[in-house]
């Protein structure tokens, strides 16, 4: 059987080599999309129950494979019609890549656990137990359905109908499937798997009418779209109902959605033989061209903006009218300095230290070392660092680390909340990409029609909601905010300045989000110069910019691609914005942006700056030694130079820019950097699942020598009797370390 789907059925093979690339880790590990597989969460746990459920849905695709190549191949081998259950009979001869699979994914499944996930022998066992006993119930109970309603050739014999069954036509096309026995040579098969695994010799059929055989065929195939109907049936009950408990694991939700793809690939190729690869091409092609038609069907929003007002005009001249107006600038200077004054009152102290935070992106392993650094610096400096902090910059999972971390340190200075930072750690920890997935898979392809309401509009519900949501219950709900809701809180200094940059995708600009007024880092006044940034409440002031969702401005910085939709704006011609470490990953641009504006009063009222940098990795790596390329390497090095290398460059630009700083502010900069303990060796997916093993190297990455070294740095930056020399303020001077 395996040969015969090598020769003819390539498209269901298709499908179980992605599986097998999946479980063996050789595709989407960079991303962790294999944890969702090998460690698969159900309610927020992995254990027994969650194996079941992934179990089961296993169990149906490998019964909807054997259904769909039972469709497509049947009637090639018509001594299964002589036999009693000739359906039974196929499966058990088409055992070898089921079982393949289901072997190599126990071994994987277990190994992982093991390994990266650090689960008990115990445990694991557990899990194995339940991932077989729902694969063997679902393969038993299908097996048993066809057991009792197939009929042997003898019945047929006796009472041969030719009443209509619609449902038979469904799937698969009557008349082909009577052709092909007429017309086709049938496969020369001499022995074949009977009963508990013996072998037995296959009998001669070419004395029975091909009427019989089609009969006893047709029959096996009613009763297979009886059970594809339940198939469709489960798959529109699980992305309709909303409960938590429909919240199946993403592995099982990939299982199913992959069992209805293949079972529609051999209604196809029922009906159009050889032609299949051209219909589903046709297919695809229309979908295209249908999306294309209506728009709105797969766009997704930033949630509290006002979608039903006049879109914005997004021309050369509109952006370039908002970025010349000086007395927008002077007013935003003004209000700027009202901020920083405050700032200054907070810390008590005449010259403070003014720290700038600036975040990497990518996803959960960002987040995380972005709260573990940051507190660990603030409890070195006995929370000094973050009483001198100024602003935070950066992008995707960073700024999200760091907003929650923001919102921890206010509610616990006010009372509000009477947590420790291990707890909201924690928090940021949990795995966020089981609930995107599973939403993928259950709502965005086939329930996109699905609204809810935020403020006083309707939006669309897709797995950008579904993360937002998945985020506001792991961060306790106090990022559920409005954007104007930061406003004083920012103003007053309560909270530092956060500003998000999320990406144009059109033409590459930022898209500079923040609750404070600030178009001086959008300011151009030279004709001949382009300005990348845009500022977003003034760009969209008639489309109620300060009721968006702050969950939805941190999303849109988040966007990574294909992970969650590009979230469209209302403008026109429409733009999408996508992940803010595109153009800038630790948003270094705004922080330089923001001292250059602000540089006189910091030179007279700082005693130095500190540039205070989280990264996700040491940024002085040798290269490898080279191999000598494949001829696939020499297709992809280009594309995969320009991938591999851009956050490199973002790195020697950032650094020519602070070199270049230094020499235009007149006052003291140090660069001090937290990195984490990340290499090829030791690596951390960039994921939105973190294993157990990547949580402990992020938490242990602080005690590293270097990063104990920096802290202490910090904190002696950050004391007035050893930290930064007193300068002469009004030359260019370089900058003087302490004894």
């Amino acid at each position: 059987m395996v040969f015969v789907h090598l020769k003819k059925n390539l498209v269901l093979i298709l499908y179980w080599l992605i599986l097998f690339a999946l479980i063996l880790q050789l595709i989407g590990s960079k991303y962790g999309v294999p944890y969702l597989f090998l460690f698969p969460e159900y309610l927020g746990k992995v254990g027994f129950l969650s194996h079941l459920l992934v179990g089961l849905s296993t169990g149906s695709f490998i019964m909807a494979f054997n259904i769909s190549s039972y469709v497509v191949n049947g009637f090639r081998f018509s001594f299964l019609a002589t036999l009693s259950r000739p359906f039974i009979k196929y499966c058990q001869n088409n055992f070898i890549i089921p079982l393949t699979f289901t072997l190599l994914y126990c071994a994987s499944l277990a190994s992982f656990q093991l390994g990266p996930e650090e689960l008990s022998f115990s445990h694991v066992i557990i899990n194995l137990t339940g991932f077989l006993f729902g694969n063997a119930l679902f393969i038993l109970l299908t097996a048993l359905y066809f057991m009792v309603t197939n009929k042997s050739l003898k019945a047929f014999d006796q009472q041969i109908s030719d009443q209509v069954r619609p449902v038979a036509d469904l799937f698969s096309n009557k008349k082909s499937w009577q052709k092909s026995i007429s017309e086709s040579r049938n496969w020369m098969v001499v022995s074949y798997i009977s009963r508990f695994g013996s072998v037995a010799l296959a009998r001669d059929s070419s004395h029975y009418k091909k009427s019989t055989l089609e009969k006893v065929f047709r029959q096996n195939r009613i009763n297979a779209s009886f059970f594809q109907l339940f198939v469709l049936s489960a798959l529109f009950t699980l992305g309709w109902i909303e409960n938590k408990w429909m919240m199946i694991p993403t592995a099982a939700s990939f299982m199913l959605f992959f069992t209805i793809l293949i079972m529609l690939t051999s209604a196809v190729y029922s009906w159009f033989r050889g032609w299949t690869a051209v219909v589903i091409m046709c297919i695809l092609v229309g979908l295209t061209f249908l999306t294309r038609i209506e728009k709105s069907f797969y766009q997704t929003q930033a949630y509290g903006l006002n979608y039903s007002t006049e879109k914005v005009l997004y021309t050369q001249e509109n952006i370039r009218t908002q970025q010349e107006n000086d007395q927008t600038v002077y007013l935003d200077v003004e209000h700027g300095l009202t901020y920083l004054q405050n700032w200054k009152a907070k810390t008590g102290e005449e010259k403070p230290v003014a720290v700038f935070l600036n975040i990497p992106g990518g996803g959960l392993r960002s987040a995380l070392w972005t709260m573990v650094s940051v507190d660990a610096a603030n409890n070195a400096t006995n929370g000094d660092m973050w009483k001198h902090l100024v602003m935070i910059n950066g992008s995707s999972g960073g700024m999200i680390g760091a907003s929650y971390l923001r919102e921890y340190y206010y509610r616990t200075e006010n009372g509000l909340a009477e947590i420790n930072s291990d707890q909201v750690i924690e928090d940021i920890s949990a795995d966020k990409l089981n609930p995107v997935a599973a939403t993928a898979v259950l709502h965005d392809l086939f329930f996109r029609f699905k609204k809810f309401k935020y403020g006083s509009h309707y939006y669309t519900k897709d797995r950008g909601y579904a993360f937002e949501q998945k985020l506001n219950a792991d961060t306790r709900g106090w990022l559920d905010r409005r954007l104007s809701d930061y406003a004083q809180l920012e103003l007053r200094r309560d909270m530092p300045l956060l500003i998000l940059s999320p990406t144009i995708s059109n033409d590459g600009r930022k898209l500079i989000v923040s609750s404070q007024p600030v178009s001086y880092l959008c300011h151009n006044n030279d004709p001949n110069q382009l300005n990348e940034n845009i500022e977003f409440r003034r760009f969209f002031k008639n489309n109620e910019p300060d009721s968006l969702s702050f969950l939805s401005a941190l999303r849109m910085s988040a966007t990574f691609p294909y992970v969650f939709p590009a979230a469209s704006l209302p403008t026109n011609p429409s733009v999408e914005v996508l992940d803010a470490g595109i153009r800038d990953n630790y948003g270094m641009s705004n922080t330089l942006n923001f001292i250059y504006f602000f540089r006189e009063w910091l030179l007279r009222n700082t005693s130095g700056i500190v540039l205070l940098q989280i990264r996700d990795q040491e940024k002085f790596i040798d290269l490898k030694a080279s191999q000598y390329p494949s001829l696939a390497d020499r297709v992809t090095q280009p594309f995969g130079t320009f991938y591999n290398t851009v956050l490199d460059i973002q790195d020697y630009q950032l650094d020519a820019s602070v070199r270049r700083a230094k020499d235009w502010y007149n006052g003291e900069i140090e660069v001090i950097e937290f990195i984490l303990n990340r290499t090829d060796e030791n690596p951390i997916s960039l994921s939105w699942h973190l294993t157990s093993r990547e949580k402990n190297q992020i938490l242990e990455s602080v005690n590293t020598n270097a990063n104990q070294d920096r802290f202490e740095r910090l904190a002696e930056l950050l004391n007035p009797p050893s930290g930064f020399t007193q300068m002469d303020t009004t030359s260019n001077s370089s900058f003087v370390f302490p004894e």
